[in-house]
């Protein structure tokens, strides 16, 4: 199915889609009585940057990009790009999904304002181009490698995707076609299709906390589309204006819509089915992206304006949904767009689409602190948290082991250089003792050790490639600090081992706790 597209027609469909480009992730919290994140930002970054046709990926520590995915692909001997609009760290941590849409990176370069025709005469077809499938794009967020291409169809404008709360299904929506679609993300297979009201454009979407409703908002279609994810029908919310995205609160009681054209944020209270509205200030210029706070009390709004001939803004908004008014306008950068929160609540990121970068906002400060490059028209923005990531429960007597850091990068390493070595600090935070039951890598070239007090316990390696197996678990009590020491040997593959590398260490907890830390190597001849 691959080989079919026309330039006429993917100019429709850019175009199209360029009226709104519009992303973010919402990552539903968990809800546990008296629990506590322990992580505090997350690991990585993931922005899709659209017109440059890749994603770049950003140390969320350093505040640096660490990596730039490619998300071309050669197809009948064609260097085809592809856009990406939209990008989803799944729930479990364990992929990443991009709503991606053809373009030709053979001809000259394309951009939303300036979209080359195809040629009558270059024999590909009868109106003269070719035609190439949009994509949704699936990554391994451990090693940033495409690991499957989910062809969708032509002339789509796959616009926003989503996932459930276990991460057993995404939707994405096809904003010309009117199509929501439902994929198995373990066989990645079209399960079911939704057919949304004619004209009514799907663009972002939400799924509530049970996986059980998505929250779709319809531009055309002035509405919020409701859809049973189990028969995938839909019923509709009528709204006084155009919606751009949707959003859920983590508690599940509320819908919301950012309203462009009315310049306010649409609440939907889901249980009393009562629809209100929050105005915006009269310098808004118009709301597109948004995302919820952990605890469901404030939301953010990035007030892009731009569309529709509306001036460019440089606000996000702050909105209290006790209150129901804005709380804080806060200045970022040119036509702010894509929306997401850390999973603490302490910054929220913010892509801004016409000076090409990512604002840090200081959620207690209020305030912009930093801005980070990312290239041309960044677009949709989530966050990936490692396995590194867990939860302490308060008021109870479990362990709960913890790293402060679980990611580092060697840089660039020569090969015949000799080892290289890095430790990692880890401690208990719980209120009662922790059993490491399980210390192993991922690779036979990296061997880790325990270091307790004046005790050394290792080297562990890779399964089945030498290295010593914990004979028992080595317990450490509450508020006990011990040390990880990882050592890599950038020889042990010789001249097929070159270029650039991650390895894990795997640590595991008699209470199936998991922790891993993920090094970073470049390994020259």
């Amino acid at each position: 199915m691959k080989t079919k597209i026309i330039g006429a027609i993917l100019v429709l469909a850019v175009l199209a889609g360029v009226t709104f480009m519009l992303s973010d992730k919402d990552k539903e919290t968990p809800k546990k009585s008296e629990t506590k994140l322990e992580t505090k930002i997350g690991d990585k970054i993931y922005v899709a940057v659209e017109e440059a046709g890749e994603l770049a990926v950003i140390d969320a520590k350093d505040r640096n990009v660490i990596k730039r995915i490619d998300l071309s692909e050669e197809i009948g001997g064609m260097k085809i790009g592809f856009m990406p609009h939209n990008v989803q760290v799944a729930p479990d941590n364990k992929s990443v999904w991009v709503t991606a849409n053809a373009m030709d990176m053979n001809k000259e370069k394309v951009s939303f304002f300036k979209i080359p025709k195809a040629s009558a005469d270059e024999g590909h077809g009868e109106e003269g181009g070719m035609k190439v499938n949009d994509e949704v794009i699936v990554i391994d967020p451990f090693t940033d490698k495409i690991v499957k291409r989910i062809e969708m169809g032509t002339d789509l404008h796959l616009s926003h995707v989503a996932l459930t709360s276990d991460s057993g299904y995404a939707i994405a929506a096809a904003q010309t076609k009117g199509i929501v679609y439902k994929i198995n993300t373990k066989t990645y297979e079209v399960e079911k299709e939704a057919i949304t009201e004619k004209g009514g454009e799907p663009h972002g979407l939400r799924i509530s906390p049970d996986g059980k409703t998505a929250y779709i908002a319809m531009l055309k279609g002035k509405s919020i589309g409701v859809l049973d994810m189990e028969k995938m029908s839909l019923s509709y919310i009528p709204l006084k204006g155009a919606a751009v995205q949707t959003g859920v609160t983590p508690d599940g009681k509320y819908s919301l819509a950012s309203v462009y054209d009315a310049k306010s944020l649409a609440v939907y209270d889901i249980a009393s089915k009562k629809l209100s509205y929050v105005d915006l200030p009269k310098e808004a210029k118009g709301p597109v992206q948004l995302y919820p706070t952990p605890d469901s009390r404030f939301v953010y709004v990035a007030d892009q304006g731009y569309y529709f001939n509306q001036p460019n803004s440089d606000l996000v908004y702050k909105i209290d949904l006790r209150e129901m008014k804005v709380a804080e306008t806060i200045k970022g950068g040119n036509a702010p767009h894509g929306v997401a929160v850390s999973q603490d609540g302490k910054f929220v990121y913010v892509t801004n689409l016409l000076s090409d970068d990512l604002s840090v906002i200081d959620t207690a400060l209020g305030k912009e602190v930093a801005k980070i490059k990312v290239g041309k028209m960044p677009n949709g923005v989530s966050l990936f948290y490692g396995e590194g990531l867990s939860l302490s429960a308060s008021g109870d007597e479990n362990g709960n082991l913890t790293t402060e850091d679980n990611a580092f990068n060697f840089g660039t390493v020569p090969m015949y250089g000799g080892k290289v070595k890095h430790s990692f600090s880890l401690k208990n935070n719980g209120q009662g003792p922790v059993k490491i039951s399980k210390i192993y890598t991922s690779c036979m070239c990296t061997e880790a050790t325990l270091i307790t007090g004046n005790a050394k316990i290792g080297p562990f390696g890779m399964p089945g490639h030498g290295g010593l197996t914990m004979r028992k678990s080595q317990s450490l009590s509450s508020g006990e600090e011990a040390i990880i020491e990882v050592e890599v040997d950038p020889a042990a593959h010789g001249p097929q081992g070159t270029g650039p590398a991650k390895k894990v260490v795997y640590i595991e907890t008699d209470d199936s706790q998991r922790l891993q830390m993920i090094l970073d190597i470049n390994v020259t001849p």
